[in-house]
């Protein structure tokens, strides 16, 4: 059997390594678009952006002898155009054809666009390591910088570059950061952060127009009429996932690549991992973008084609670095219809905040408290919710609690 994976970012790669460790003896192929060794993803916004350009291979999603000792072919720097589900073949941008008897769509997900500033010299936006290359080398020369997004992406970009010495400032035009992502105590939390740093805010403000000078990015106008300038534009406003490949072959798409819980497409012997997978009539009613969806979903879908058991549910997990500080989280926090609890952590400064729809807990987030984080997740596996009295109460043993259940 052979099976071809597209793309190999996370998920990707997650998956060829899961069907080696499962004992898959068959021909593993990953084709990628971006050029050079696959990179983790994460480190782009923080330690990679920060870096001094010598050192992307401590980044490496796996070292380049571990895919020959594995028996994986990588093949990079290749554009699939078309997939023929019926002749089991995909083609090349240079018209080559490959055959399958398995394919895996790890196409991931792209920036959503600017429209004001499509091609504009000094406009940038963070999702693959030649992004964050251009980034870094402009950032270089820059003084002051407008990230026009406040989700995890724009504000870690924000925090890298505030470090560095710029002049940073931070557009969203919801009524706070992190909105479609965290509560509202850890929004003003990372605000109030990076005010103290002293990059500027703005909220509730939307981007009506941006502005060239000679072809190159000199300022932004915003919906209350102010125009702000910088030497540079960086645009973080979400990403979309990457669909057009699976609807041109006839797969049933939505949000996402549409797929069942063993990550199988609407056609037979295709399926869809990562951030471009949307499992359909999942518990959380949204597409999931995060390094353990793109694990998860892996696995799942090498359990399906492999024949060996798929793993143990587990509560979605994320987290963000800013300012030297960590947020991890894990369940989904409600758009609306909650109440949000602080836990002081065991660490100095630490604290939690647990987020609850009625009596249920949906969601724990933490900020210099691992232990908090890794008791509210086994708390949301195991479906426990202890009451908001509890878990404000400091002298309340909440390990012992999960421990006894």
């Amino acid at each position: 059997m052979r099976i071809i994976v597209i793309g190999a970012s996370h998920a990707g790669i997650a998956f060829v390594d899961a069907m080696r460790r499962k004992g898959f003896a068959g021909g593993l192929c990953l084709v990628d678009r971006q050029p050079g060794q696959p990179l983790e993803r994460p480190p782009l916004s923080k330690a990679f952006l920060a870096g001094d350009g010598g050192d992307g291979s401590r980044f490496a999603l796996r070292k380049p002898d571990w895919f020959a000792a594995h028996d994986i072919q990588l093949i990079d720097n290749c554009r699939i155009t078309a997939i023929d589900a019926a002749g089991r073949e995909i083609e090349t941008g240079t018209g080559e054809r490959m055959g399958y008897d398995r394919l895996v769509l790890a196409t991931g997900a792209t920036p959503r666009r600017l429209p004001a500033a499509e091609g504009m010299d000094g406009v940038f936006e963070l999702r693959h390591p030649d992004d964050a290359l251009r980034l870094r080398s402009a950032a270089g020369k820059a003084a002051s910088v407008i990230v026009i997004g406040g989700g995890y992406i724009g504000l870690e970009v924000a925090a890298t570059l505030a470090k560095s010495g710029k002049a940073v400032t931070v557009i969203e035009a919801a009524p706070r950061l992190l909105a479609r992502v965290a509560s509202p105590p850890i929004s003003n939390f990372f605000a109030d952060l990076h005010s103290e740093a002293g990059t500027g805010v703005i909220t509730s403000a939307g981007v009506e127009d941006v502005s060239a000078a000679k072809g190159c990015f000199s300022h932004v106008r915003l919906s209350d009429g102010r125009q702000l300038a910088a030497d540079m534009l960086v645009v973080g406003i979400g990403v979309l996932p990457e669909i057009s490949l699976a609807e041109s072959a006839g797969i049933e798409t939505g949000n996402g690549i549409l797929v069942g819980p063993d990550m199988q497409t609407s056609l037979p012997d295709i399926y869809a991992i990562g951030d471009g997978a949307l499992v359909r009539d999942n518990a959380y009613g949204i597409r999931i973008e995060s390094v353990h969806n793109a694990q998860d979903s892996a696995e799942r879908a090498a359990a399906a084609i492999n024949g060996h058991a798929p793993p143990a549910d587990q509560a979605p997990w994320f987290w963000s670095e800013q300012f030297g500080l960590r947020l991890q989280s894990t369940g989904i926090v409600p758009a609306d219809g909650a109440s949000h609890h602080r836990r002081p952590g065991k660490r100095e400064g630490g604290f939690s905040i647990w987020s609850y729809r009625a009596d249920r807990l949906c969601a724990v987030e933490a900020v210099g408290d691992p232990a908090g984080y890794m008791l509210g997740k086994s708390c949301l596996e195991k479906e426990l919710s202890p009451s908001p009295q509890l878990v404000c109460d400091p002298a309340f043993d909440l390990k012992a609690f999960v421990a006894a259940k």
